[in-house]
């Protein structure tokens, strides 16, 4: 081979090497956990849905708890109005009972909440034949809407300043409390070996009064996590949830079944949990 082409070779060789080189460099810069990017938020929901008239409303429900004390409920409680979310004429606070901290839930009457949407239009021959979308929001002279039953929603979230340990947040972050007998369960659906899945027994205070034929749909969730950037957003988190279906008027104390799961997502470039995190509403 002639000396000037194996030096080009040679130069061209060493000049792909560097360039491969670079991009690899490159790409594991761009997939490495960026600092600025992590969160670490919460979100609390509980949802009430009476299908006909209660009266003299009081509820107890499930609330994170730890240490004898709960973020989401004080937030609840007092939280600013950009982050809390509790319709106007409830009130809401934190209650000491037997069981432990709860959120406190009364209202002196509650009606079944329903939602009202225009029937999809005929199909004509020829014509349109999507429903009606949210520019054309007015019933046609004549028909009929269609009723949904709507439930009411006591929301919160909260972002905090320290990483939060979704792995094993029993008895270092809060959890959604009553809580008793959690035992392991098999997940419904497959996923990596740090997800595991538990069920728990809890309780709520219904008290009411209502018809023998009224049924209250009661659900409370919570779930936090933290979320980073490494080359596209990821993150891990934990999540809980819990719920009762009762019949005519709030019979007391209810034994309910909560499920969680633990461990959810990815912990590759994850930041380290720490223990005694602190919460900041709204933030």
């Amino acid at each position: 081979m002639d000396r000037r082409l194996r030096v080009a070779l040679a130069v061209v060789l060493v000049v792909l090497l560097v360039a491969a080189g670079a991009v690899g460099v490159a790409f594991y810069r761009f997939v490495q956990p960026v600092p600025e990017s992590y969160s670490h938020t919460a979100e609390y929901r509980a949802y009430v849905q009476p299908d006909a008239t209660l009266t003299n409303v009081t509820l107890y429900l499930p609330v994170p708890v730890e240490n004898g004390t709960s973020p989401v409920g004080d937030a609840l409680a007092s939280g600013p109005p950009g982050a809390v979310d509790v319709p106007p004429d409830w009130s809401v606070s934190v209650a000491d009972t037997a069981s432990g901290p709860m959120l406190a839930v009364s209202v002196p009457k509650l009606e079944p909440n329903y939602r009202e949407r225009p029937p999809p239009r005929p199909v004509t021959p020829g014509g349109p034949t999507d429903t009606p979308s949210a520019s054309t929001p007015t019933l046609a002279p004549g028909t009929t809407p269609i009723r949904t039953l709507d439930y009411y929603l006591v929301h919160v979230e909260l972002a905090f300043d320290e990483p939060i340990d979704t792995r094993s947040p029993v008895g270092s972050e809060p959890v959604l409390a009553p809580r008793a007998n959690a035992t392991a369960v098999e997940c419904d659906l497959p996923g990596s070996g740090d997800r595991v899945c538990r069920r728990f027994g809890t309780r709520a205070f219904l008290s009411y009064d209502a018809s023998a034929n009224t049924t209250v749909d009661v659900l409370v969730t919570y779930e936090a996590r933290n979320d980073w950037f490494a080359g596209g957003w990821t993150g891990n988190s934990f999540r809980q949830s819990t719920g009762v279906v009762v019949a005519g008027a709030g019979p007391g104390w209810v034994a309910a079944t909560g499920e969680e799961e633990v461990g959810v997502g990815t912990y590759r470039g994850a930041p380290r949990a720490r223990v005694g995190a602190v919460a900041v509403p709204g933030e």
